[in-house]
Parts: C-alpha cells; structure tokens; sequence
C-alpha cells in the first residue's frame, strides 16, 4: 500500500474528484487500544486463555476489557499475553508482588550487559511490577521452571533470537 503523502508527491498538479477518492481510502488503524472506534475489530483473551476477537461497540463489555488490559490490537498481541501470563504464573508460585519491608528478598532482572538474567537482592527499594522472592533457591527454582528464554521473551520482551546472534 502507498502513502497519501507518496500520491501527493507523484500526482502533484493533478485534480481529484473527492468523492471517487473516498472509496479508494482506508481509514488509518487505531494505534492503542484507546483509539478503537465502533466496528473495529480488537481481541481479548478468553477464560481459557484463548485469543478472540470481538467487534468494538463501546459497550460495557468492551470498556471493561480495556480497563482490565484485557483488549489487544492484534491475535498476536493477545496470544504473546497469553504466553507471558502464564510465565508470570510460574514465576508468581515460587514468589510474590509484594515487597516484605523488613526481610531482604531477591528479584530477577535482564542484564543487557551481559546478556542474560540475573538474580539481585532488592536492597531497600520495591520495583513497580517486580516479583519478589524470599531466598535466592527460589528464585533460581523459578527460573530453572519457565526457562530462560521464556523470562528473556516474554517477561523482559527481548528478543532471544537477537541476543543469541549478537
């Protein structure tokens, strides 16, 4: 597909009849979920971790999939999701979301440097979103259970292919 601004540079000088145009158009897609407009089609992940789609009416149940991040652009989108949540499940059952204020816990990280996850004591800070875990055992024990590759990808969202080839 070409660009309106590619047609512009092309056919300047050229006279359009406005109304032929229009049925030659495509409107552009929503970039967020927050763009999605009646009969746009989005994808929302099912109770069995199953990628649907739905058209958007702006309903009740359509706003209340996008307030719980339940409402996704693309299939692949709301499949990669379900992917990652099953990986923080695995990670969940050996750790938790909330920092204990007086014991020292452990948290995984993705080192760029190094290319590779890692275990660190959380210190005297609680990270949005982290998963703590009580000793250092069970954090290895969770990442020994979703694999590597699979905290890489879909936890930290880098491309496990890349970091192989670089």
């Amino acid at each position: 597909m070409i660009k309106v601004e590619e047609i512009i540079e092309k056919y300047k000088g050229y006279e359009v009849d406005e109304e032929k145009l229009k049925e030659f158009l495509t409107p552009p897609k929503p970039k967020t979920v927050y763009e999605l407009k009646k009969v746009d089609k989005y994808y929302y992940i099912d109770t069995f971790g199953t990628a649907c789609s739905d058209i958007w009416d702006n309903d009740e149940i359509d706003n209340g999939r996008r307030e719980i991040g339940n409402c996704f652009l693309t299939k692949e989108d709301a499949e990669f999701e379900v992917e990652r949540r099953k990986i923080e499940a695995i990670l969940l059952k050996y750790g938790k979301k909330v920092k204990s204020s007086q014991n020292e816990e452990y948290f995984i990280l993705y080192d760029f440097v190094d290319k590779k996850v890692a275990i660190y004591p959380s210190g005297g800070v609680c990270y949005q979103g982290t998963i703590y875990f009580t000793s250092y055992a069970l954090a290895q024990r969770a990442i020994k259970e979703a694999g590597k590759d699979n905290i890489k990808n879909y936890i930290f969202r880098v491309d496990v292919e890349c970091v192989k080839k670089g």
